[in-house]
């Protein structure tokens, strides 16, 4: 019974939340990309990257990306982990993290998760990923990250707020 429970810390009331205002889970969108981005490239390639090879010209500096983007995802797990939240999207929210990677980003796990997939793009010549990477920077900036806004808005309030008028939404 969630009766007197601070808002946003109920788990029915993050699940009804959830399921009546966010369409995917993040990783859904990574995913959609990600099979949209190969769908197209088999349909109607585009002649904008050099093509796919073991060592290409495009490999080191997206491997970089990739690591990057996988370093910051990291680093925000190890953040939110030893801060007692969970790293799960859909979780009700436990802990206002504002330390680590948090201090310069709200959202260090779709930074991370940007620079990763724009990685693979490249790394793999997906010319269509890359034309559809602002796609997924819009879903997640005002599918996915206004929920999770609106969870810890409840849960934390001024906190909440006073941390988001000081740390910017990406970077």
């Amino acid at each position: 019974d969630c009766t007197g429970a601070r808002p946003g810390l109920c788990p029915g009331m993050a699940k009804t939340e959830r399921h009546s205002t966010m369409l995917l889970p993040p990783d859904g969108y990574v995913v959609l990309l990600m099979v949209g981005a190969i769908l197209l490239e088999w349909l109607r390639p585009l002649p904008m990257l050099p093509p796919a090879g073991w060592w290409g010209p495009l490999v080191p500096p997206a491997l970089g990306l990739a690591l990057a983007g996988l370093a910051l995802e990291l680093a925000a797990a190890r953040a939110l982990t030893n801060g007692g939240a969970s790293t799960r999207p859909n979780d009700a929210p436990a802990a206002l993290v504002t330390n680590g990677v948090f201090r310069w980003s709200r959202n260090p796990f779709y930074c991370g998760i940007l620079l990763l997939m724009l990685g693979v793009m490249l790394a793999f010549s997906l010319d269509w990923g890359v034309v559809l990477m602002p796609l997924l920077f819009l879903a997640l900036d005002r599918l996915v990250i206004p929920v999770e806004e609106r969870r810890l808005e409840s849960a934390f309030g001024q906190a909440y707020l006073d941390y988001s008028a000081r740390t910017r939404r990406w970077l």
